[in-house]
C-alpha cells in the first residue's frame, strides 16, 4: 500500500524549537500568578522612571488626580465624604496615568512610523538624485564626444585634401 503524501500545510520540526528561552517541559501553559510576581526584583522598580512614557504618565496621573479631587474636596467638603475624596483620587491617578501611558505609547508608534517613513523618502531621493547625476555625466559625456567627432570632422575638411580624406590625400 503506497503511503499518503505528506501534508503541504504542516511545519517542519525545526520550526517548534525553543529559541526564545520558556521552559521546554511546558510550551504552551501561560505562566502562573507566583512565577510572574517572582520574575519582579526590586530594581524594576528603580528602573521605572527610566521607561518611555512612564514619567509623563505618573505625572500626569498625579496632577489629574490631585486636581480632581482637590475640587470634591473643595466642593463636597466635610469629614464624612473623605474616603470618596480619596476614591477619586486614586482612581483620576489609575486612569489617568494609564491613559496618558497608553496615548504617549501611540504617540511614540506613530512618530516612529514617521521617522521610518522619513528615511525612506531620504533614501528615494538619493536614488533618485544619483540616477540624475549619473544621467547628467552620460549626457555630458554624449555631447563632449560629439563634439571631439565634429571637430575630428572639421579639422579633416580643413586641411583641403578632400571630403574625408586624411593627410594622403586620396589614398586613404
Amino acid at each position: 500500500m503506497p503511503t499518503p503524501p505528506q501534508n503541504a500545510n504542516t511545519l517542519p520540526l525545526s520550526a517548534s524549537q525553543n529559541t526564545a528561552g520558556a521552559h521546554p517541559e511546558h510550551p504552551t501553559r501561560p505562566p502562573t500568578i507566583l512565577e510572574t510576581i517572582q520574575s519582579i526584583s526590586p530594581s524594576d522598580f528603580k528602573q521605572v522612571h527610566k521607561k518611555p512614557c512612564v514619567r509623563d504618565a505618573l505625572l500626569f496621573g498625579m496632577g489629574a488626580g490631585f486636581g480632581l479631587g482637590g475640587l470634591r474636596f473643595i466642593l463636597l467638603g466635610g469629614r464624612r465624604t473623605m474616603w470618596s475624596v480619596y476614591n477619586w483620587t486614586i482612581g483620576t491617578f489609575c486612569l489617568g496615568s494609564a491613559g496618558m501611558y497608553e496615548f504617549c505609547q501611540r504617540r511614540r508608534k506613530l512618530e516612529m512610523a514617521g521617522m521610518a517613513r522619513a528615511v525612506e523618502i531620504v533614501e528615494r531621493k538619493k536614488v533618485e538624485k544619483e540616477r540624475e547625476v549619473e544621467r547628467r555625466r552620460g549626457e555630458r559625456r554624449l555631447a563632449r564626444e560629439r563634439m571631439e567627432k565634429e571637430e575630428e570632422e572639421e579639422r579633416n575638411k580643413g586641411n583641403g585634401m578632400g571630403k574625408g580624406k586624411g593627410w594622403l590625400g586620396f589614398w586613404s
